[in-house]
């Protein structure tokens, strides 16, 4: 993450990046529909990824200057092949991602909390890690509100995706999947990929 990348706005800012007045976010904030924090001079504030996970939540455009760094994307997989294989394909891509990956359950754990992923490609049969109970968790817990996850599986996992979405995922893919399936899976969380 860059420094010098704002981490939190004034509910004036959020008014104009949500297309509504100031008093209108006061009033979502005191309803509880998005999530703020005061200064002790007792202004409100809304922290980024809050403001991230509210826009995504109720599908209003993200504006360019509020990814500055790229979508985040954490490739969850033991398997080299699948991990090169996203990799690439958002590498040649015309948007911006910062990617990183985790080989086993722990990794991931950590990788969650450190990386705070926008993205994740979850191998739903991860070592180490119950991917279904895993999406459940991220679904309930606030703090990943932000967070999409795209449940992996070979075809010998029976709809193993399916039972990702619905723990929480929002989408699923087969292994082996093609750019198509990527692209596709992508356009699901919002991303479009060129």
């Amino acid at each position: 993450m860059r420094v010098d990348m704002k981490q939190s706005f004034s509910t004036s800012e959020v008014a104009t990046y949500c297309h509504v007045t100031a008093d209108t976010i006061r009033k979502w904030a005191e309803a509880g529909r998005i999530r703020v924090f005061k200064t002790p001079g007792g202004h409100r504030r809304i922290r980024r990824e809050d403001l991230i996970a509210f826009l995504r939540e109720n599908d209003i455009p993200i504006h360019s200057d509020l990814r500055e760094g790229g979508v985040k994307v954490l490739v969850a997989d033991g398997q080299e092949g699948v991990v090169s294989a996203v990799r690439r394909f958002l590498e040649r891509s015309q948007s911006s991602f910062q990617i990183e990956a985790a080989g086993d359950g722990f990794e991931t754990g950590r990788q969650m909390g450190v990386f705070r992923p926008d993205v994740v490609f979850l191998d739903l049969e991860l070592p180490g890690l119950d991917g279904v109970a895993l999406c459940r968790r991220l679904s309930e817990d606030p703090d990943f509100a932000g967070t999409r996850v795209i449940g992996m599986a070979s075809p010998e996992h029976g709809d193993l995706p399916g039972r990702a979405v619905e723990a929480g995922a929002v989408g699923g893919l087969r292994k082996p999947f093609t750019p198509d399936n990527l692209r596709r899976v992508l356009a699901q969380v919002g991303i479009d990929v060129n």
